[in-house]
């Protein structure tokens, strides 16, 4: 049975690309610049691929749902409490995400925009934004990102059009100076965000309101949000250069700081950091909506809504104390969470396939039989 929530064909395309972009517009570029510096552009060409093919193979899992909900889903194919066990590892996937994502954004503000706030405050008041979102439902939430699209749009193009006459062809020049070796560690290393994230929207997939439309518009979003990430991380290494795009944290934040048109038009990296807060609210928001829904079907509250306040309040100290510091946190990503996500992002995938195609297939010389 359906969940009574409907969305759009075009909100789920509009929350998948939000979703997609999240922190990658930030980060993305210093995270690909970090092993393949000017090259970074190729990794990311690599990883919009196999993205792609990812959500191909998800709209092909997705079909299997035959009109029911993610969870009726596992209930039918593994059982009740095989499915709860499924739930509740997905929850923790799904809510680590979220400390990660928020401890990001405090970060960001903290040393770019808010120097003088401290962290908890930062982190505390978000959390509440994040709450009164998903309290009101993927409905409302989707609907929020309809609205705040178009100005994603319109604040993004206007930077990238500003930031044409600084860009330099020499700084991505010559390619492949290192060979392949740094661009598939460089591929590997940003992987994970955000493409190995993308299996946590198996679950909204049932809320589209023409099922048919569902796999295109999932599909449509990753390649847009992908295109987006990509031209950020390209502009990013025409105007800096591969070796100051690897050490900024910041560095699409910094290039947006050089704009400067007869001396009039300057100080456009409120435009980006705008930019960059709708995308990641859209997804930590995403994020908890999916964690509280995971958690429900573990426990099986009336009213999961009563959730989202304790996890709200665990969030909170989570995000403090997940990473001592930013380096820390980038050597995370770096080089372990990829192999962390890639167990939910595929393994687990595959394994539901499998054992659909053996249920199916039993169920089959049964009636023949």
């Amino acid at each position: 049975m359906p969940r009574k929530e409907k969305i759009r064909a075009f909100q789920f395309t509009i929350l998948v690309v939000l979703y997609t972009i999240g922190t990658s517009i930030l980060i993305a570029p210093n995270t690909t610049a970090f092993f393949a510096k000017k090259d970074a552009w190729m990794a990311l060409i690599i990883n919009l691929i196999l993205g792609l093919f990812l959500v191909l193979f998800y709209n092909k899992l997705a079909k299997s749902f035959q009109g029911k909900d993610f969870f009726q889903y596992i209930d039918d194919l593994l059982g009740k409490w095989p499915a709860k066990i499924l739930s509740a590892l997905l929850f923790i996937f799904c809510f680590l995400l979220i400390p990660i994502l928020l401890r990001e954004m405090a970060d960001f503000a903290t040393i770019q925009l808010f120097v003088e706030t401290p962290l908890d405050v930062i982190i505390g008041l978000f959390i509440i934004i994040v709450i009164l979102g998903a309290r009101y439902g993927i409905e409302t939430l989707a609907r929020s990102g309809e609205i705040m699209f178009p100005w994603f749009l319109f604040l993004l193009a206007l930077l990238l059009l500003l930031l044409i006459p600084e860009m330099k062809i020499n700084n991505i020049l010559p390619m492949f100076e290192e060979g392949a070796k740094p661009i598939l560690l460089s591929s590997y290393a940003s992987l994970s965000i955000p493409y190995f994230q993308l299996f946590i929207l198996l679950v909204l997939i049932p809320y589209v309101n023409k099922q048919e439309q569902a796999g295109k518009a999932f599909f449509t979003g990753v390649l847009f949000g992908g295109i987006v990430i990509f031209l950020i991380t390209l502009v990013s290494l025409l105007v800096l250069g591969g070796e100051s795009t690897a050490r900024l944290f910041f560095p699409s934040y910094t290039m947006a700081k050089i704009i400067s048109i007869a001396n009039i038009i300057e100080r456009l990296e409120a435009f980006l950091a705008a930019i960059w807060f709708i995308s990641i609210y859209m997804k930590i928001s995403i994020s908890f909506y999916c964690s509280v829904l995971f958690l429900n079907h573990v426990f099986r509250v009336k009213e999961e809504k009563i959730l989202m306040y304790p996890l709200g309040f665990i969030l909170l100290f989570l995000s403090i104390y997940i990473s001592p510091n930013i380096y820390h946190y980038r050597n995370f990503v770096g080089q372990i969470y990829s192999l962390y996500t890639a167990t939910y992002a595929i393994l687990l995938p595959i394994l539901l396939m499998v054992i659909g195609k053996i249920k199916n297939r039993k169920k089959s010389v049964g009636q023949n039989g």
